[in-house]
C-alpha cells in the first residue's frame, strides 16, 4: 500500500522550488517509500544512500539519468536524425564503465594539470566582471556563474571559442529533455540543439583523432578509439555521447554551484561580509554550498537483487531514486543540518556521489567555486540584491541551481 506521504512526492512541482520540509519528513517517518509518480523507490537518509553507493553490483547505474515523463513524437523524429544515446562512464557499468571513465580519470583529477588551470579561471573570471563591473548591477547567471564555467569547459575540451555558444546551449538542452516540463515546441527546439550539439562534437572527434591537440576531446579519443583503423559509427557514436554528457556535466552543474553561492550568501548578508573579511574561509564555504543546495539533487540506481532499506523491501528490477540533497541535510549526520553556516568543519557529503562513481569533475569544480568566490568578494564587496522578488530556480530533477539572479553594488 502507498502511503499519503509517497503519494504527495512531486519532486517538478510541489517539491521543487522547496523540498527539504519534506525529506526532512520523509527521512523521519519512511525514509525510503515507493513514487508512483516517479514508478521509483525514494532514498533519503545519509546511511541508505551510502549503502547504495558503495553496493555498484547491487544497485546498477545503467539507469542513473533516467527519464522521468515521455517526450514528444515530433521531438523524437527530431533526435532520429542525430546520434542515438548508448552508455557513458555514468550510465554504465563493470568493465564498461571504467573504460569510459579513465580518460576523464586522468585528465581531470591530476593536482598538477588542475592546479595549472587556476591562472585562465581566475582571469576569465576577472574579465567577466570587467564587462559589468561599471553598469552597477546585473543578472549574476546569465553574465558571471554561468558563462564561467561553459568557456572554461570548452578551453579544457579543446572547443573552439565560436562554438562555445553551440555547446553551451546543445548541452544544456539535453539535460532538460525528459526532465523538464517543456511545451512541444520548446521541446523540439530543445531537440535540434541537442542535435546540432553533437554534429558538431563529431567534428571535433574525426579531426581531433586525425590530429591529436592535447586538450580532453584528444585524450578522450585517443584512450577510447586509438587511429588503427577506420572510426566506425558505432564507436562514434560511443564518443559522441561520452564527450557530450561530460561536457554538460560539467558546466551546469558549476555554474549552479556558483549561483547557488550567490543566491545564499545574499540570504545571509552576514556570512557574505564575513568571507569578504576572512577569504581563507572561502573553500570552507564551497564546501557548506555544496552540502546545503547540491547541485545534482538526485540520481536513479537500479537494484539488481532483492534489497531490506530502511525498512523497505525493494524489487528485484526497480529503479531506485538516490536523493543526495536529502542525504546531505541529514540531522543524524550533520548538527543543525538545515542551518547555512561557512563557518562549519568541513564533513563528507554527496554532491559529488561517492564510490566507483564519484564525479570525474569534483576538482575542477571546486577551483571554479573557490575562484569565483575569491573575485565577487574582492571586487564586489557591497553585493546586494535589488528585489525581494522569488528567485527562480530551475524545474529539474537531477540539477538545481537559480535561473537569475539581479544584484547591485
Amino acid at each position: 500500500m502507498v502511503s499519503e506521504l509517497a503519494k504527495s512526492y512531486d519532486p517538478l512541482g510541489a517539491h521543487s522550488d522547496d523540498p527539504y520540509p519534506f525529506y526532512a519528513q520523509a527521512r523521519r517517518d519512511e525514509p525510503v517509500f515507493y513514487s508512483p509518480r516517479l514508478d521509483a523507490w525514494v532514498v533519503t537518509r545519509f546511511r541508505d544512500v551510502e549503502a547504495i553507493l558503495k553496493d555498484p553490483e547491487g544497485f546498477s547505474s545503467v539507469n542513473s539519468l533516467r527519464a522521468i515523463r515521455e517526450l514528444y513524437p515530433a521531438t523524437l523524429t527530431v533526435l532520429a536524425d542525430g546520434f542515438p544515446m548508448v552508455p557513458d562512464h555514468v550510465t554504465s557499468d563493470g568493465e564498461v564503465h571504467r573504460r569510459l571513465r579513465q580518460p576523464y580519470t586522468r585528465h581531470l583529477t591530476a593536482s598538477g594539470r588542475v592546479k595549472g588551470m587556476e591562472p585562465d579561471i581566475r582571469e576569465r573570471a576577472d574579465a567577466l566582471v570587467d564587462s559589468f563591473v561599471g553598469d552597477g548591477g546585473a543578472d549574476l547567471v546569465t553574465r558571471f556563474a554561468a558563462p564561467l564555467p561553459a568557456v572554461t569547459a570548452a578551453a579544457l575540451f579543446g572547443f573552439a571559442p565560436e562554438d562555445v555558444a553551440t555547446v553551451k546551449a546543445g548541452s544544456e538542452a539535453s539535460f532538460s529533455l525528459g526532465d523538464v516540463d517543456l511545451a512541444e515546441d520548446d521541446e523540439v527546439e530543445a531537440a535540434r540543439r541537442v542535435v546540432n550539439f553533437k554534429n558538431l562534437v563529431a567534428g571535433y572527434v574525426r579531426r581531433r583523432r586525425d590530429a591529436p591537440e592535447g586538450d580532453l576531446i584528444s585524450d578522450v579519443v585517443a584512450a577510447l578509439a586509438p587511429a588503427d583503423g577506420p572510426l566506425d559509427r558505432d564507436r562514434e557514436t560511443e564518443l559522441v555521447t561520452t564527450i557530450s554528457s561530460t561536457f554538460g556535466a560539467s558546466h551546469i552543474t558549476t555554474a549552479d554551484l556558483i549561483g547557488s553561492a550567490i543566491r545564499l550568501l545574499a540570504a545571509h548578508p552576514e556570512q557574505w561580509e564575513l568571507l569578504c573579511r576572512e577569504p581563507a574561509l572561502i573553500p570552507n564555504a564551497v564546501e557548506e554550498v555544496l552540502r546545503f543546495e547540491t547541485p545534482i539533487p538526485t540520481m536513479f540506481r537500479r537494484a539488481t537483487r532483492v534489497v531490506e532499506l530502511g525498512g523497505a523491501e525493494i524489487p528485484q528490477g526497480a529503479d531506485v531514486l538516490v536523493v543526495f540533497s536529502s542525504a546531505n541535510r541529514d540531522e543524524d549526520r550533520y548538527p543543525d543540518a538545515d542551518r547555512f553556516d561557512v563557518t562549519r568543519k568541513p564533513s563528507r557529503h554527496f554532491s559529488f556521489g561517492a564510490g566507483l562513481h564519484t564525479c570525474v569533475g569534483a576538482a575542477p569544480a571546486r577551483v571554479q567555486g573557490r575562484i569565483a568566490l575569491q573575485v565577487l568578494t574582492e571586487r564586489l564587496p557591497g553585493l546586494h540584491r535589488t528585489t525581494d522578488r522569488h528567485i527562480p530556480l530551475r524545474r529539474s530533477i537531477n540539477v538545481r541551481g537559480p535561473l537569475e539572479l539581479e544584484f547591485r553594488w
